[in-house]
């Protein structure tokens, strides 16, 4: 494990190894360099600030616990993976407003 200020040094991959084996502060590095473009993208979606905040938050949240499914590798890089999990998350929150 590492402290927090070497957590800042490391790559998104080496992260993710950590946190896999049970790193909350590998993850929460991850979250911190990745939740603003997690707004950026809820908000395009959405339109509404306080429902983007909450659809980035509630995505983050799917992707701790998605964390173990989440494959090393052949180029698959975190950013896009939370992404898709956020734009899921929108869309769905879109839907349900629709009902």
């Amino acid at each position: 494990m590492y402290n927090s200020r070497r957590r800042d040094r490391l790559d998104d991959e080496t992260l993710i190894r950590e946190a896999h084996c049970g790193d909350a502060g590998a993850f929460e590095e991850l979250v911190r360099r990745n939740q603003e473009a997690a707004f950026r993208g809820a908000y395009l979606v959405l339109r509404d600030a306080d429902e983007a905040k909450d659809a980035a938050q509630d995505a983050i949240v799917k992707a701790y616990r998605s964390l173990g499914r989440f494959r090393l590798g052949a180029g698959k890089t975190f950013r896009p993976w939370l992404l898709k999990i956020v734009l899921n998350e929108s869309l769905n929150r879109v839907k349900s407003r629709k009902r």
